[in-house]
């Protein structure tokens, strides 16, 4: 099971009085990914068929997304001894890594060329919340315990845990739609060269987001 580090990032600013600086503080996850393929290691065939086989049934619909899950996770393929769960587990790992270095990378354009910008000021404050420790942490531990748990002995709350937080990601990746984010993504175009986390984070979210909805109990 990937194992969840949580550590505490104060975030200061000068000149705050001692209630606002602290709530300037934040936490954010730190998260290990299980031991990947050494560079020129390949998996064994079964192992990497099984990787196939869990990236094709998710994103069926998608052949570029099957391609990126498949060549994402593929350095994982010994790990997953068969258990679809893992899978996810790793996927969802992956995924909360990139969001906090897309909120550090937002969060640099928002004091320098993106200053004033509301548009960007919503993305840094819904990314922020999505990534948070707490959600986080609560969803890799779910899915943590479902792929231990083994078919038909897996819990619904765990479940649902994982997938409110792939909910809550949504949110903001999805803007405007249906206005469920002040965070218009599409927008930031302007600052694409700054915010080099965003041209996989659309895979990324769809890998991991696939993997958690094929869930079986």
């Amino acid at each position: 099971m990937a194992t969840v580090l949580v550590v505490l990032m104060v975030v200061s600013a000068g000149g705050l009085s001692p209630p606002c600086a602290a709530a300037a503080k934040e936490e954010k996850p730190v998260v290990v990914l299980p031991p990947a393929a050494a560079p020129g290691e390949a998996p064994s065939a079964d192992a990497a068929a099984f990787v196939r086989s869990c990236c094709d049934t998710a994103l069926q619909a998608d052949r570029d997304g099957s391609s990126f899950c498949y060549y994402h996770l593929l350095p994982y393929a010994a790990f997953f001894e068969g258990n679809q769960v893992k899978v996810a587990e790793v996927a969802a790992t992956i995924l909360s890594t990139n969001l906090w270095v897309y909120v550090d990378q937002l969060r640099k354009v928002q004091g320098g060329a993106g200053k004033g910008d509301p548009n960007l000021n919503a993305c840094v404050d819904d990314f922020s919340v999505a990534a948070g420790e707490n959600i986080t942490r609560e969803a890799l531990q779910s899915l943590g315990r479902l792929a231990a748990a083994g078919n038909g002995k897996r819990s619904k709350e765990d479940l649902e845990n994982a997938q409110k937080w792939i909910k809550g990601v949504e949110k903001p990746y999805n803007g405007g739609i249906g206005k469920a984010s002040g965070c218009e993504i599409g927008y930031l175009f302007t600052y694409s060269d700054d915010l080099p986390a965003q041209k996989t984070l659309g895979y990324t979210f769809d890998t991991a987001s696939s993997l958690i909805n094929h869930i079986k109990l």
